[in-house]
């Protein structure tokens, strides 16, 4: 007699209850997140917020304001992160008083990691592909090139490592995307969370450690990882370190209308079109606007300035002068710095005229005092400057460095070193 090949069928039990302290530490980090990723994307709902802590909370004598400096840890952003803290913790307060029956929040939690895995899915991307189409960190300018290593500041520091190599770029840069892309999907989010913990480990490391003023999102972004992966960690741990077979994971919350799985797919669809024209397509648009706009900044590079007229009398290059030009360093069309003998340093923010061949500028030191320069290249190593000088007239005879011939740009790769070449 055959036996039957089908299984018995199994019995489907009922999710339990959560405990207090899960439920507590759920209602938390459900309000905590929404309100910080709200925070990131609507600014202006926090301002009323931000101001109402400062002025009746904290009592600052002068307002807190949000300026948009490049620096994602001001005052403004630690008083946002406060006002998120706050709200959280009195919204866990409210729900636990308001919901105290034995129940589970595995439907929620489920949709609350929809929310933190494309949050930081998206943010993932987005920085990996800014080192991919190397907008973040380009090419050190002349003025970093020249610059003593002194001089520099730590985040400087990290600027000039990270824009020297176009390949070092890229593999920061695609583990960031890859961690983003796994996160977009359930099944791969649990190894797209541990990818990007690690690569946001590095990251919340260098900016803390080189005073880069990311600290608090990239601290939130590494948050964001651990959370994702959280639901998973005791199966990591068991298989990993304990050497045991673990269960597959739960399956996810089903959606009860016929409705919503249709629903779900188009707008995922509709979403990650969109997000990915406006990463891959214009940021590719970026960077070729970015590559074409530096490859046309007039008088771009490093000059040695060989002599030096001022009022008619000739200028020798004493050390000790601080008044005669060393070197002219033109980082962009707005920026030029002149490097004076005593090898200090001005800061120049220039407008340069193309047409007519002028580069001027006003010194914003003491008395407004313009400065006014015609530019002429007879050839192409060779540039003369002529004009007035605040008060002064001048005259300035320049010669091209060859950047390609510094040790920096011109080692290379190596596959064979016989000894280490360390400078």
């Amino acid at each position: 007699m055959l036996l039957s090949a089908t299984p018995p069928p199994t019995e489907v039990l009922a999710p339990s209850p959560w405990n207090l302290w899960k439920k507590t530490l759920f209602r938390f980090f459900a309000l905590y997140f929404t309100f910080y990723v709200s925070a990131t994307l609507f600014l202006s709902w926090w301002r009323p917020i931000v101001a109402f802590l400062a002025d009746h909370v904290l009592k600052f004598e002068n307002p807190v304001e949000y300026q948009p400096t490049g620096s994602g840890d001001t005052l403004f952003h630690y008083m946002q992160l406060l006002g998120v803290f706050l709200l959280a913790s009195l919204g866990t307060i409210l729900w636990s008083i308001l919901d105290r029956r034995p129940r589970n929040y595995d439907a929620l939690l489920y949709w609350l990691l929809v929310l933190v895995r494309y949050a930081l899915g998206t943010a993932m991307i987005g920085y990996g592909f800014a080192k991919i189409y190397k907008t973040q960190f380009p090419f050190p300018f002349p003025h970093s090139l020249f610059q003593p290593l002194v001089e520099s500041t730590p985040m400087g520091l990290v600027w000039k490592f990270m824009g020297y190599s176009t390949g070092y770029n890229y593999f920061t840069g695609f583990a960031e995307a890859l961690g983003g892309v796994l996160l977009f999907s359930r099944r791969t989010s649990t190894f797209g969370a541990l990818l990007s913990f690690g690569v946001m480990a590095n990251i919340v490391a260098l900016n803390f450690f080189f005073d880069v003023p990311v600290k608090l999102y990239s601290s939130h972004l590494l948050l964001m990882a651990a959370f994702v992966a959280a639901p998973d960690l005791q199966r990591l741990f068991t298989f990993f370190f304990l050497n045991k077979p673990v269960p597959a994971a739960t399956p996810v919350p089903t959606l009860p209308k016929k409705w919503m799985r249709p629903t779900r797919f188009w707008l995922k669809l509709a979403f990650l079109c969109f997000f990915g024209y406006m990463t891959l397509v214009q940021g590719y648009q970026r960077s070729q606007w970015y590559k074409k706009s530096m490859s046309q900044y007039a008088l771009y590079g490093a000059y040695q300035v060989d002599t030096f007229v001022l009022n008619g009398d000739t200028l020798p290059p004493l050390a000790t002068d601080t008044t005669r030009w060393k070197l002219m360093l033109v980082n962009s069309d707005g920026f030029i710095s002149a490097k004076l003998m005593n090898d200090s340093t001005q800061r120049l923010y220039v407008h340069t005229d193309t047409v007519q061949k002028f580069i001027s500028w006003t010194s914003s030191t003491g008395a407004a005092q313009s400065s006014r320069l015609r530019y002429h290249q007879p050839d192409s190593t060779h540039l003369t400057l002529t004009g007035r000088l605040s008060q002064d007239s001048v005259q300035m005879r320049l010669r091209k460095i060859d950047l390609q011939k510094l040790p920096l740009l011109s080692r290379g790769f190596h596959w064979v070193n016989e000894y280490p070449y360390n400078r």
